[in-house]
Formats: structure tokens, sequence, C-alpha cells
């Protein structure tokens, strides 16, 4: 599962680096060889769930009430956020990339196994 944030800084090209870093990411285990972070993606043909999520730019250091202005504009970040998909698909295939619906309250469950979170940020 992927959870998406688009910032007031993100373009194009940053999306576009950030799809191709989830696609070749070596997140999965060679399990012939019993050795971790070996294969990404498309190695071990996975597939992805995307949901967008303003709410990853949340900012709590001031009051408390969770700050929202580094979260992209909603109508742009719809844009990116479905050519992210477009360029996820085009890599890993229509079938293997799925989402939710942008700016909708879902419900969504994960089971994280490793536990393993990773954090791709386009400032990085």
């Amino acid at each position: 599962m992927l959870l998406v944030g688009i910032s007031t800084n993100d373009t194009e090209d940053d999306v576009t680096k950030l799809a191709n870093k989830v696609c070749t990411l070596r997140l999965f285990e060679d399990e012939q060889n019993n050795q971790l972070w070996k294969k990404n993606i498309k190695e071990v043909d996975g597939s992805i769930l995307s949901v967008s999520q303003f709410t990853l730019y949340a900012k709590t250091k001031k009051g408390t009430k969770p700050d929202f202005h580094k979260a992209q504009k909603g109508h742009i970040a719809k844009d990116l956020c479905s050519f992210f998909l477009k360029l996820l698909k085009e890599s890993l295939g229509e079938d293997k990339v799925q989402d939710g619906v942008f700016g909708a309250m879902m419900s969504c469950s994960l089971t994280n196994e490793g536990p393993t979170t990773i954090l791709l940020d386009s400032e990085e």
C-alpha cells in the first residue's frame, strides 16, 4: 500500500522520479536465496494499492489543530496523483495498480509485514 501525499512544492518531475523509485526500489526478499532487500515489485510480480493522503503533510508543532498548509490544493494534487498512477500502470501494468477515490473518505486495511514502512520524499 502506498499512502501518497502531494506537497505544495511537488512537480511532475518529482512525481516521475518517485514513480520510478517505487517501481525499482528493492524491498522484497529473494526467497530462493533467502536474502532480504534483493527484489523490486516488478520482480516479485507484486501489486500496489495507491491511496491519496493529504494528511501526511499535517504539521502539529504549534497548537492542538493540525496545519495542512504544505499539502497541495485539491485540484492540483488530484492531477499529480492521476499522473503518478498513470506512470505506475505504465511500468507495472494496469492490473497491478489499484487506487482509491481521490478526496473521498475511505476505509483501508493494511497488514504491515516486518514491519517495514519506508518514507519516500521528493525533497530528499
